[in-house]
This record gives C-alpha cells, structure tokens and sequence, in this order.
C-alpha cells in the first residue's frame, strides 16, 4: 500500500506499509557462487519474520526484500549501492559478504546515513564508520584461531603458510605471521603463489622439504581445490587449515569429495552452532539441497537483528534503525545465531561478542571443534 494511500492517517484494519530493506550480492561474476546461497538466505529469513507477524511496533509491518545483483564488481557494487538508496525508501541494507565489495558499499553507506550490516570480516569496516555494523569475527581474530587450533593437532606446530599474492591473500597472511610467536606456533615456510595456477606442485614438494606439520592455505576455491589434490598425490601427512571463505562452502566438499574428511578451517558462523542455527539450516536445506554455509547462515541471523532493531526504534527511518542498532543487546532467538551467542555493537560497529569458530569436514558434513566452549563434536586427528 502505497504511503496514506487512505489519506494522512492510516486507517485500521488496513495492512501497514511494508519495511524497504535493500541486500546486495554478487549473483553474477565469479562470485556468484556465494552471493545465490546468500540470496536464498535472505528470503528465507524475511519470510520467517513476516510469517511470524512482521514488525510488531510498526502494526505489523512486512519486510519488504530489494535485491540488486552486485556482479562481484567493485565498480558496479558503488553505482548499485547508490542507486538502491536513491530509488527506494530504504531502512537499512545487508551485503556484500566479499571484503572489496562490502568496503566500497559501507562507504557509499555512511555517505547516505543508511545503516548496513555484513558478514565481511575486514578490520578496516569498523575504522571511522557510524553505519557500519559487524555482529562476526574480525580478520585479524581468524588469524589467531588458526593458529591456536595448530596446537590441537600438535604440542610444536610447524606451520607452512602459502598464499595467493592477492589484497586478500598478503593482508591474512601477514596475520599469521605477526601473531604466530605469541601463540608459540613456528612459520618454517612463508610462500605466495599466483592466483589461478594450474600446477600446484612445486610449490606442494617445497612444503614437503620444509618439514612443516601443519598446512595454511590462503586461498580461494579453485586454487585451493588444486592444493588439496596435490597434497594427497604426492602423499604428504600434515593437517590442513583451509582457512575461511571457499574452505567453508558446500561446494568445496562437491569437489574434492573424501580429500576434505578431516581437512580443518575457520568460519564466523556455522550451522550446528544451536538449536536455532539447526532449524534453520533444516528449512535453507530444503529449499536449496545444501547445509547453510557460513556467510548465509550469518546473514539469517543479520536479517533478525535488523528486525529486532526495527522492532525497538518503532520506526523505519534509517537514523533511528541505526540507533537502535548501536544499543541492540541480544542473548537469545534468532538473531543471536552467532559464536557465543551474544551480540551488543561498540561504538565502531563491531560486536564486542564476535569471536571465529573452528570447524573440521566430518562424513561430509562441517562441525564445529574449536574453541572448546563452541565445539559440537571432538576434532578428528589424522
């Protein structure tokens, strides 16, 4: 119904108007992958929220979902971000999930005053930004439970760390470096490769010679692929750490089948977290065949915090979403899907609760293993 459609007061009886909420994702490009399972995601959790009575405060208002296919471009993700607020009376927005895309969206963001909540894990969101909101673990704590759950497979790790000479690949890299000797884990081997090679062995037969115990792999899907292959053809025994990002999806395991049984990572979100989380990834399964990985799960819950922050400030208009937001304190139900599950924004938009959980591929499925408080099944020593 279009605004006082009956005139300037509503009129009882008549449904209320619908909450713009705007998500961007690439559903189009080489990231496209993701961005179909995160818009998936996104209805499924709109539908639950209108089906259980909308926004209660604003008489029930429905969510209303405006997609806009970001191309995995970032060049396109500004135009598109501009464009989404412009055209429509927006209450906030949810996206990227890709750091690059969701840096250049935040910002077009704050510009606009529109609040937008991610499951992008870059420091750099929470640097100077008011409408920025990031209710997962951070970059740089990825790095330190890689780290830490080196020690769960061995009392010396000697890790080989090998990364994509990418943004992407450097920056986490150089994560792993600066905090490896506080966590007491060795680096024997600090290697970047091109992106997108299609011969992983030399690089494969130098990790061999450097005696490590334990593989990191900063890598996207296809390369990591690759890697996984090459490590059991040449029959080298160390435990792999694959990481965040392709490591953690679906199709990984598609790919590699039983080469991925015991193969660990890392993920700010994962479907066996609680029973919640459970329901859930039972409902995304349906729909799509798939276990609800960890960017769609996240943004499930992402999609109940902006509701729940809808809910208190009894308003659509975008300042006052974000207000609530930054006071949002939230234990329980759905939107507390997260490690821990807790969330309460600090100031620079990061949830002070946001912590990685360690996950490990089990019968073709992830668990959760690390930390001890969040793991759901023992971790499976190869």
């Amino acid at each position: 119904m279009a605004a006082g459609a009956f005139g300037a007061v509503p009129l009882r009886g008549y449904a209320a108007d619908v909450v713009n909420i705007g998500a961007l994702y690439p559903t189009t490009g080489s990231m496209a992958q993701i961005g179909t399972g995160c818009v998936a995601a996104a209805k499924l959790a709109v539908e639950m929220i209108n089906e259980a009575g909308g926004i209660k405060s604003l008489g029930g208002a429905k969510l209303n979902l405006i997609i806009s296919d970001v191309q995995s471009d970032t060049t396109v993700t500004r135009t598109e971000t501009d464009r989404l607020i412009t055209g429509n009376k927006l209450s906030a927005i949810h996206g990227c999930f890709a750091s690059a895309l969701t840096l250049i969206a935040s910002e077009v963001c704050e510009r606009a005053k529109v609040p937008i909540i991610t499951g992008s894990s870059s420091d750099q969101l929470n640097k100077g930004r008011k409408f920025t909101f990031t209710p997962f673990a951070r970059a740089s704590q990825f790095a330190r439970a890689q780290l830490q759950m080196a020690k769960l497979v061995s009392d010396q790790p000697k890790v080989a760390v090998i990364f994509e000479n990418t943004a992407f690949g450097t920056s986490t890299s150089n994560g792993l470096k600066e905090l490896a000797p506080g966590e007491g884990v060795e680096i024997v081997m600090f290697e970047p490769y091109s992106a997108g090679f299609t011969d992983a062995g030399p690089l494969i037969n130098k990790v061999k010679a450097s005696g490590a115990n334990a593989l990191f792999s900063v890598s996207y899907l296809n390369d990591l692929i690759l890697i996984v292959r090459t490590v059991k053809q040449v029959g080298l025994n160390v435990a792999i750490n694959g990481g965040s990002g392709g490591f953690v999806i679906p199709d990984f395991y598609k790919n590699v089948g039983k080469l991925a049984e015991g193969l660990q990572g890392v993920a700010h979100w994962n479907h066996d977290m609680s029973p919640d989380c459970q329901k859930v990834n039972e409902a995304y399964k349906k729909i799509t065949g798939d276990f609800l990985f960890e960017y769609a799960g996240g943004l499930v819950a992402q999609t109940f915090m902006l509701a729940e922050a809808l809910e208190r400030a009894a308003s659509a208009d975008p300042q006052k979403v974000r207000e609530a937001l930054s006071t949002l304190e939230i234990s329980s139900g759905y939107a507390a899907m997260a490690p821990g599950g807790r969330v309460r924004f600090e100031p620079d938009g990061k949830n002070a609760y946001g912590r990685p959980v360690g996950v490990q591929w089990q019968n073709g499925d992830l668990a959760s293993v690390f930390p001890k408080e969040d793991a759901r099944a023992p971790l499976i020593k190869s």
